[in-house]
């Protein structure tokens, strides 16, 4: 797949831009094949609307899953440094 593909997902993810996979089947493909019945469990027994959260967070590599989790331990632990309400309408966060 080429950049401007619509089956590709670009992101940043540590600091840098990367494509994903942006279709089911991508991220099937992508995964290690020892994975891939546990992705078409998860993916095939979760309400439609929730399949795209359920895909996407399947898609990302390790590194990103990891940055996702020390975000939301940062939240759960009462550290909102960096992070913007929505009451803040037109801020960035600043880390």
């Amino acid at each position: 797949m080429q950049a401007g593909d619509a089956r590709l997902l670009h992101t940043r993810i540590g600091g840098r831009f990367v494509d994903l996979p942006g279709t089911l089947d991508g991220i099937r493909e992508a995964l290690p094949e020892d994975r891939r019945e546990e992705f078409d469990r998860a993916v095939g027994s979760v309400p439609l609307a929730h399949v795209p959260l359920v895909a996407a967070r399947w898609g990302l590599p390790a590194e990103a899953v990891e940055e996702d989790d020390a975000l939301l331990a940062r939240l759960e632990a009462g550290d909102g440094t960096g992070f913007v309400g929505l009451h803040e309408p037109g801020k960035v966060a600043r880390g």
